[in-house]
């Protein structure tokens, strides 16, 4: 049976290489998708100031005791320093040459060092020297071996690691959904128009066990083909994605790049297995069917949709609508893409495997215009549209996805992304903002504070921290922002409204907190909190104040200087300023000037500054959501073009006998335009339906308004690109078909 696959091939060829590139591109996002969760795995970092040693000491980035997943530990922000007395402890250990102290960034306080390069003895086995100085060491210290020496010198790498590996893996679950479907899409349609084939074969004795085991034959021949050449793209795929990371910033420049077998041979599996799956289901009815029906149905068109079908799309549906609902009811804040960007594509996906049913509601919905517009010429392509609602449904899928896909998820986007700003704008209530080159001097904030006009002034550092005792989960589990003010002009320059204590208090070991998040934790004025802080330092500090602040406003509020100490840097940069009522705005940032012009290295803008620097991060941030729409949107195009340019050229006989029924070249092609805006306006209204089902909840919820943010020009330029990919993958396939005699291309197989 292989062999009889093999020799009809030739006649065939288009729909096998329609086929091919199906599984080809979807095997090679699938491989870079691989590669970038092993860098984020890996973290290969490799060592630059620590090349001579073959074990580092440093400080563990990661936090074990959040109470959150233990295999994937929030990343601490702050530089975690280790006991300089090490070095002489690591030193007297056999088979130690030399150890010797580094420190990377800031100034390290007394008595630490970020990391101790250790130089072992010629002969000495590295990995037993490791465990020899692992014995040595606390909890809070690790070693480096390897290419993970390159850690310690860069603090980031860890953090980049882990978002990376997180992006990765989203966008993995993403791109193995859409492959699947786009995959099993183009076979399904393949089988489809082997339909003859496969009847002929069971007229003439064929059994469907030998139809099973010939499409899964020729399936796996050509899924093997499709992944082992998609390796190289892949690989090539991926590290060009992982480079554009780097550039902005996302991936910490110094991590290289990793793609093993394991991710290779994974997207392989996925990929082979999704083609198998696809191809057999496809093919199940026609290998079912009596050898006496087989050769009446292959012009007949079949039920609409298959249970299996439905019940894939009711589960899609379902799920849909499931994250929908847990999006509005549970999930708040930036957090909401979590869930709502999944809702997307199982939205999509679940009105794409129903095409086969909603392809009849459209066409029957336009025929009407397309019949005005078209004539004669319209009427039959409405008629070919219901006669072949099945090859119809299997184009239109990904016409439907790609639509849904890259207007769901980037109007998710824009619309978190706009929500969040108008919360950051509501929390900063600064208007003017004094930065330092090096670091800020106290008496300077008190003299700004002593300013005419001056509301409030406060030295501004940030952190992020975890409350250990009384035991509390912070959002996401990754940590409560750590906000450090100035007593004397907190109250001022933060959104907060002091409802127990006083801010006045907030000095050396305290701590502001919100009174819903204290009724939580069972504390009051003069209570102990234990902060774990950013350093992987434990603080006690006492509940000084309590205050009321807007619901998104999770921030802890810690003198400046006590919160300094445990920064990287260890020091404020930054005074912000809030202006009185009633002031010239103008003529106080010139008396700021003024002030601060008499110490060198400092500057003062207003506000707008802080929103700069806001906007900066999340659009280094929105682009790994960019490049993962582009890839899912352009897989997604890649299949309309793919299945519809297969479609069309299947038609060569029919526009024969068209032609030789009468028809003119040119009323063929008006045929197949017409038949491709049916298409084309079916796709899109069905996509822009199953994106609308998320997006309105989503704004409604985050913006109080039915429309989502963003550009109309992304919907119109998503539909625009839409059309032309469906019109230029039926006109020009459709040309090139009719080139021939229509005495020759009636004989042409389909």
């Amino acid at each position: 049976m292989l062999q009889f696959a093999l020799r009809t091939l030739r006649f065939r060829a288009g729909m096998f290489v329609a086929a091919f590139l199906a599984m080809f591109f979807a095997a090679a996002i699938m491989m870079a998708c691989g590669g970038l969760i092993e860098t984020g795995i890996r973290t290969a970092v490799p060592p630059r100031q620590l090349d001579s040693a073959d074990v580092v000491v440093t400080g563990d980035q990661e936090y074990h005791d959040s109470g959150g997943d233990l295999d994937e530990p929030p990343i601490l922000p702050e530089r975690v320093r280790i006991d300089a007395g090490l070095a002489g402890t690591i030193a007297a250990l056999p088979g130690v040459r030399k150890a010797e102290s580094f420190v990377f960034e800031g100034v390290a306080p007394t008595g630490t060092v970020d990391a101790i390069g250790v130089v072992a003895e010629p002969g000495v086995d590295i990995r037993e020297l490791q465990e020899r100085i692992d014995a040595k060491l606390d909890r809070g210290t690790i070693t480096l071996v390897g290419d993970e020496r390159g850690q310690a010198e860069l603090r980031e790498a860890k953090a980049s690691g882990v978002t990376v590996m997180a992006l990765a893996g989203v966008f993995t679950a993403f791109a193995i959904l859409v492959s699947i479907f786009g995959v099993a899409a183009m076979l399904a349609l393949s089988i489809a128009q082997r339909q003859q084939d496969l009847a002929l074969l069971r007229a003439v004795g064929a059994t469907p066990r030998q139809l099973r085991r010939l499409i899964l034959r020729e399936t796996l021949l050509l899924s093997l083909l499709a992944t082992a050449l998609a390796y190289f793209p892949g690989q090539f795929l991926g590290e060009f994605v992982f480079d554009r990371l780097a550039e902005r910033g996302i991936a910490a420049d110094g991590v290289v790049f990793h793609q093993g077998w394991l991710p290779t041979v994974a997207a392989m599996v996925v990929a082979i297995v999704a083609a198998v799956a696809g191809a057999l289901g496809a093919g199940r009815r026609a290998s079912r069917v009596k050898p006496t029906q087989a050769l009446t149905e292959v012009s007949v068109e079949g039920r609409p949709i298959g249970a299996g079908r439905m019940l894939l799309a009711v589960i899609f549906l379902a799920g849909g609508v499931a994250l929908t609902i847990v999006t509005i009811a549970v999930i708040s804040g930036p957090l909401t893409p979590a869930t709502a960007a999944p809702a997307v594509i199982l939205l999509a996906i679940g009105f794409a495997l129903l095409a086969p049913v909603l392809t009849k509601l459209t066409t029957f919905a336009v025929q009407w215009p397309v019949r005005a517009l078209g004539g004669v010429t319209g009427q039959l392509a409405v008629l070919n549209a219901r006669g072949r609602s099945g090859r119809m449904a299997a184009v239109m899928g990904p016409v439907i996805l790609l639509t849904a896909v890259s207007t769901g998820m980037l109007y998710l986007q824009t619309t978190n992304d706009e929500a969040d700003r108008r919360s950051f704008a509501d929390n900063l209530v600064a208007d003017a903002v004094v930065t330092a080159q090096d670091r800020v001097d106290a008496d300077l904030v008190a003299q700004i504070n002593d300013l005419p006009g001056v509301a409030g002034a406060s030295a501004y550092v940030t952190s992020v921290g975890f409350i250990e005792n009384p035991d509390d989960s912070s959002p996401a589990n990754e940590g409560w922002t750590l906000q450090g003010v100035t007593a004397e002009g907190a109250t001022a320059t933060t959104p907060v409204e002091v409802t127990a204590g006083t801010i006045a208090d907030l000095h050396d070991d305290t701590i502001a907190i919100g009174n819903q998040h204290a009724d939580k934790l069972g504390v009051d004025i003069g209570d102990t909190i234990t902060l774990r802080m950013g350093d992987n330092t434990p603080l006690d500090v006492r509940v000084a104040a309590l205050f009321s602040a807007p619901d998104d406003y999770d921030t802890l509020l810690l003198p400046a200087d006590t919160l300094a100490a445990h920064t990287t840097e260890g020091y404020a940069k930054r005074i912000l300023v809030k202006f009185g009522e009633n002031t010239d705005p103008e003529r106080l940032m010139a008396d700021l000037t003024e002030v601060t012009s008499a110490a060198d290295g400092l500057t003062v803008a207003g506000r707008d500054v802080l929103f700069g620097e806001y906007d900066a991060q999340k659009t280094t941030a929105n682009f790994a959501i960019y490049i993962m729409v582009l890839m899912i949107a352009g897989y997604a195009a890649i299949t309309v073009i793919n299945t519809l340019a297969s479609s069309t050229t299947a038609r060569r006989r029919e526009f024969g006998l068209q032609r030789l029924a009468g028809s003119t070249r040119g009323q063929v092609m008006r045929m197949v335009g017409l038949e491709g805006a049916i298409l084309a306006v079916s796709g899109i209204a069905l996509g822009t339906v199953a994106a609308i089902g998320i997006l309105v909840p989503v704004s409604v919820k985050r913006l109080d308004s039915v429309l989502p943010a963003g550009s109309p020009w992304i919907y119109v330029s998503t539909a625009a690109l839409t059309v032309l990919l469906t019109f230029g993958a039926t006109l020009l396939p459709a040309w090139r078909a009719t080139r021939r005699r229509p005495a020759e291309a009636a004989l042409a197989i389909e």
